[in-house]
């Protein structure tokens, strides 16, 4: 039961940090596109995207391994079994 909701837990985390960091490297992307009209500011505004997407990538990460990790306990590695 409690490995349930661990899996859980880690799975709507790994969700919602997932797409936290998929729009931040988004929005990195985009300043740089955006780059040849707003000159140096560019970087300037790429450093809290890129600070940002440094502290949701790893928590992304640590939530996957943690599905991961807690799949095969729970027989969720084989998809229809």
């Amino acid at each position: 039961m409690v490995a349930l909701l661990a899996y859980r837990f880690s799975y709507v985390v790994l969700l919602a940090s997932g797409r936290i960091a998929a729009r931040l490297a988004a929005d990195f992307r985009v300043l740089a596109h955006n780059g040849e009209r707003l000159g140096p500011l560019t970087v300037v505004l790429q450093l809290p995207v890129v600070l940002c997407w440094l502290v949701v990538r790893p928590i992304s990460l640590a939530a996957f391994f943690a599905c991961r990790a807690l799949a095969p306990r729970l027989r969720l590695s084989e998809p229809f079994a």
